[in-house]
């Protein structure tokens, strides 16, 4: 603490530098559209496990799904990086192949901010899938039975019976999700190594930049206290909406 408190100086050079400006706003982009896009998929994807829940073949699918959760993240992180490799990866492989001009994958910006994204919904969807599955299956099904027996649609169900009594779980979700997404690393500095040009580097890997990279433990610091009053944000409102459970 005595670096950060010694003077107000390291905070304003780490606000007026252009890599935390850029890392700031890239934070904002992989919270917003990573855990937003996560979450909603995992909602969609645990209707579908739940409603066709007694079919075998879907039993085996959710089994599958479940695989990129299991999968250690440094493996996973790795794999991934080589599978949007420009010149051996097995995506542009397929698209040469196909006769389609490669993509420059993790080599431009909004291409490799875009691939963190998806390595991420793809890493930790499935646990959001299993818990918001759990959910489901503690509505009672004579809910749903008496509802089908008034003529309600699909869509109906879901708006009047589980979307109601899910609807604190997928906010816990939600704000868990993105207070731990907060912390990401793998992602960034497996998947693009904060490429191109440091340009993809969120608040974690760039305070991991400073302290160790550049041996600025103060600023590497402040990068990461930086994000305190954002995480206590969120953490006071999961308070507030688990206490208001009990």
């Amino acid at each position: 603490m005595q670096l950060l408190s010694a003077n107000l100086d390291i905070f304003y050079r780490l606000v007026v530098d252009p890599l935390y400006i850029q890392a700031l706003i890239n934070t904002a982009i992989f919270i917003g559209f990573g855990v937003t896009l996560k979450l909603v998929f995992a909602l969609l994807l645990s209707g579908f496990l739940a409603y066709y829940s007694k079919v075998k073949i879907v039993k085996m699918l959710g089994v599958i799904y479940l695989l990129p959760w299991t999968i250690p993240a440094i493996s996973a992180a790795l794999s991934f990086r080589w599978t949007l490799d420009y010149d051996y990866g097995l995506l542009n492989h397929l698209l040469t192949d196909i006769g389609l001009p490669k993509i420059r994958w993790l080599l431009d910006y909004q291409t490799a901010i875009m691939s963190v994204i998806i390595f991420h919904i793809w890493k930790w969807s499935p646990m959001w899938t299993l818990m918001l599955f759990a959910g489901r299956k503690g509505i009672p099904e004579e809910l749903y039975e008496a509802a089908s027996i008034d003529g309600a649609t699909l869509l109906q169900r879901f708006r009047y019976i589980t979307a109601p009594l899910i609807s604190k779980l997928f906010f816990v979700c939600l704000l868990l999700s993105s207070i731990w997404s907060l912390g990401e690393f793998e992602a960034v500095w497996l998947v693009t190594m904060a490429g191109p040009n440091q340009m993809t580097h969120l608040i974690t890997t760039l305070g991991f930049k400073y302290t160790f990279l550049d041996a600025n433990i103060g600023k590497g610091l402040a990068a990461y206290m930086s994000l305190l009053p954002l995480v206590s944000v969120l953490i006071l409102l999961l308070l507030l909406i688990t206490r208001e459970e009990k």
